[in-house]
């Protein structure tokens, strides 16, 4: 999304040859903010230092010292959502956080910001994403879950050219996939 891939690469396939419309951002030097600081979330903390990035992180359960041996800065949600250039969330869904990212939380975001949702669908208010994509609150969004699996036909996100979506491929590795059934045969 930040580089606009995939929408580049539908118009070299169409013949065309555009570079205009695809000048993107560089993630060196952007602040990553990750709510939920537990497996995946250390890898992608890994992924945005390996970048250059600023990483900063929410996570109510995480301790201090953790937060120091992955090189992230422990902060406040809403310092998080004002100061991140992107906004990676990687929390369960819970009734804690259901609806944790709304109309709110995206008026807060930096307009040049972008959001990625690979966890759970309804930690996000798709409606309020929407809105916020359409008045350009926020610069993107990119997701891999959606409120309902596969989401219809006619949902909105599917109209707007600052997302990136996909089917729910998270876990959809070779690798993880055999992790999954060696945990499956072990229990």
């Amino acid at each position: 999304n930040a580089r606009h891939v995939v929408r580049a690469d539908k118009s070299l396939r169409a013949g065309k040859w555009e570079r205009a419309p695809y000048v993107g951002v560089e993630l060196e030097g952007k602040t990553l903010g990750i709510v939920g600081l537990g497996k995946v979330g250390a890898q992608v903390a890994k992924f945005g230092k390996g970048f250059g990035m600023r990483v900063i992180a929410y996570d109510p359960l995480l301790v201090r010292e953790r937060a120091e041996v992955l090189g992230v800065e422990l902060v406040e949600l809403d310092k998080l959502i004002e100061d991140s250039d992107f906004v990676s969330l990687h929390l369960p869904l819970t009734d804690r956080t259901r609806g944790m990212f709304g109309a709110g939380e995206f008026k807060k975001m930096k307009k040049s910001a972008r959001l990625i949702n690979s966890s759970r669908a309804g930690v996000v208010d798709e409606k309020a994403l929407v809105e916020a994509l359409l008045r350009k609150e926020i610069a993107g969004a990119a997701l891999d879950v959606f409120e309902s699996e596969p989401p219809p036909r006619d949902h909105p996100l599917f109209k707007l050219d600052n997302v990136t979506l996909t089917p729910h491929l998270g876990a959809s590795t070779e690798e993880a996939q055999l992790k999954v059934s060696i945990d499956i045969a072990e229990q």
